[in-house]
């Protein structure tokens, strides 16, 4: 199958370059990037507070003289001063920031990456369903020209005569659906184009790479995929660092527990008033020492809000521990599921495109009429479309799981540059509490489902309902009892019985029929039904049966020899006919031999059983 549809001849973009251009220009992740940058920014203003401060302070006053200045002890009105200062200690607040602050770039990290990998992912669906509608709308219009053409020979054929009319309004519903047919992947393939636009920035080449990323495979178990995805998964890394941030964020905030020791020294610029030296201006050395005493609560009350941040921390890595599963185990098990599915699908197109061939053929020779074969083209069509989307939908499953992984660019071997590389830190394996546990990929097992089926001679395709007459009828005559009615009925008693037809069975029964102890009338349909609905072909025979009329009652009595056979499959051959090589194997599950009485009534004209006494 082709993968592309060429429109024109242009050199072939690898599919490497668009997903590089578009995890570079993106806006989305343009965004996340940006964010990242001024996280980076943000550690670098925390970390400023190692180093020291320096300030020149100017200050004007006037101050009234309570006391008369002598000598050179006046203050100046004008002072310039020279300030420097050094955080000695502060309770590790600045160095507990600063790693915080470290953590909250990583996470911004992995948002840029997850903003990749789910950017990467939402235009690999895009490529995807373009090559898909590309090759969709090409089958509807191959389909639309066959119909057409079919028309027109059809209407001819009409026109002149030698066809009926009611042919041709078929083949008119039938080219208006194809007509419809063609619109709709039209639209489809619109829609994607302008979803790629949005992704990529521009118009998708008219010549698309058939893509390759998926020729990797998978791992050989859904677990062993999970696995990987919580290692690499970039949005429960984000989460795994945010629980470090927070950690750090509670010993900044424990900090404020302890006392703040500052080195400051004071070089003083400025002169007295008079031009004498004043001793203001003296230089200082000093050493500050504060310890809050109380700080009403507030302190206290900003760990525990802190704490509840890293609760709120770790509640969202457990989220993003399930949401991954999810995410992984879905996409593992389509991939199953496809690959399988695209194997039926094929061979029903191929038989189909043989049955299709084989119409056409005894077309030629007057055996297949036009409908036929519009039949056949519309079947073609269908087969046709369920196996490509099945195709590309298996493609897409792949890009689903290498991105909840956390590996969909490294597969189609893409990258943004100008990224640091990031070490994988010790406690991203102890915090990550993520149960690598898949459930069991449903599977069916076909050879049960044979080995449970009823028989299929037994099986009733279709009930006609008979028709009523509605017009008036004389009244019928009354009948008397007759042997071969009343046997009539007990044979086809007995059919109903060995069809597990149990409304059909029931029906038998008169209203007043009365069941042997211990069962009311309820108990007793109730257990019918189960055992009419048990898996297995039921055996009856009726033997040395005798019946004895009496007006409008009758008594049929018969030994009846009881079997109930189930059916196990085995395997006998290793073809590659795999339902060749089985075959179904008998067993007895029950079997008994009993006397039985049945007393029928005549009711609405119909005879039933009223009472049924069996004997061992």
């Amino acid at each position: 199958m082709v993968n592309g549809v060429a429109y024109a001849a242009e050199p072939l973009l690898p599919l490497k370059d668009m997903v590089e251009k578009v995890v570079t220009l993106n806006p989305e992740v343009q965004a996340r990037y940006h964010k990242f940058l001024e996280s980076g920014f943000e550690q670098e203003v925390m970390r400023g507070g190692y180093l020291p401060k320096a300030d020149l302070v100017s200050t004007y006053r006037k101050q009234e003289e309570l006391v008369k200045t002598t000598g050179n002890t006046s203050i100046p009105r004008m002072n310039n001063e020279l300030v420097l200062r050094q955080m000695i200690f502060d309770g590790f607040a600045t160095s507990n920031e600063v790693k915080r602050l470290g953590h909250a770039n990583r996470v911004r990290y992995y948002e840029l990456q997850s903003a990749m990998q789910n950017t990467t992912l939402e235009f690999m669906r895009a490529y995807i369903d373009t090559l898909r509608y590309r090759e969709l709308s090409q089958y509807a219009k191959d389909n639309y020209v066959v119909h057409k053409q079919l028309f027109d020979r059809i209407q001819e054929r009409v026109n002149a005569g030698v066809a009926r009319k009611v042919d041709l309004e078929q083949a008119t519903g039938r080219l208006a659906l194809a007509e419809a047919n063609l619109l709709t992947e039209a639209t489809n393939l619109h829609d994607v184009t302008a979803r790629m636009q949005r992704l990529y920035g521009e118009l998708p080449p008219n010549t698309l790479e058939a893509p390759t990323f998926f020729n990797g495979g998978v791992e050989p178990t859904s677990t062993e995929a999970l696995k990987v995805a919580y290692t690499h998964n970039p949005d429960l890394l984000s989460t795994i660092e945010d629980i470090q941030a927070k950690k750090n964020e509670i010993k900044t905030s424990e900090s404020r527990y302890m006392p703040k020791l500052d080195l400051q020294a004071r070089k003083n610029l400025g002169t007295s008033s008079d031009g004498q030296y004043s001793s203001s201006a003296a230089d200082v050395l000093e050493l500050k020492l504060n310890f809050n005493l109380f700080n009403g609560f507030s302190d206290q009350n900003s760990i525990k809000q802190t704490a509840q941040k890293l609760n709120g921390a770790e509640d969202m890595r457990d989220k993003a521990c399930v949401d991954t599963r999810q995410i992984v185990v879905i996409a593992y098990n389509d991939i199953a599921q496809l690959k399988e599915q695209y194997i039926y699908r094929s061979q029903h197109k191929t038989s189909i495109e043989n049955a299709r061939e084989a119409y056409r053929q005894q077309f030629d020779i007057g055996q297949r009429t036009l409908l036929d074969l519009l039949d056949t083209e519309n079947e073609y069509f269908q087969a046709k479309r369920s196996m490509t989307n099945t195709e590309f939908d298996l493609q897409t499953a792949f890009a689903r799981t290498y991105a909840g992984q956390g590996a969909l660019l490294n597969k189609i071997g893409a990258a943004r540059g100008g990224l640091p590389e990031v070490s994988r830190e010790q406690y991203l394996e102890s915090e990550n509490v993520c149960h690598a546990i898949a459930p069991v990929q449903m599977t069916v097992d076909k050879a049960a489902l044979l080995a449970d089926a009823k028989p299929f001679d037994n099986v009733r395709l279709s009930l006609a309902k008979p028709s009523v007459n509605t017009a008036l009828s004389p009244e019928p005559k009354a009948q008397v009892c007759s042997v071969p009615d009343v046997t009539t009925r007990v044979r086809e008693w007995a059919t109903a019985w060995r069809q597990k037809d149990a409304d059909n069975y029931l029906r038998f029964y008169a209203d007043k029929f009365s069941p042997e102890p211990p069962l009311n009338k309820e108990q007793w349909t109730q257990q019918r039904r189960a055992r009419l609905s048990t898996n297995g072909k039921i055996g009856l025979k009726l033997n040395n049966l005798e019946v004895v009329c009496d007006g409008d009652k009758a008594n049929a009595k018969f030994n009846q020899d009881y079997s109930l056979t189930t059916y196990k499959i085995q395997k006998t051959g290793n073809t590659s006919c795999e339902v060749c090589n089985m075959k179904r194997i008998p067993t007895t599950a029950f079997s008994d031999q009993v006397n039985k009485e049945l007393q029928f009534e005549r009711v609405n004209d119909q005879w039933q059983i009223v009472r049924e006494l069996t004997t061992p």
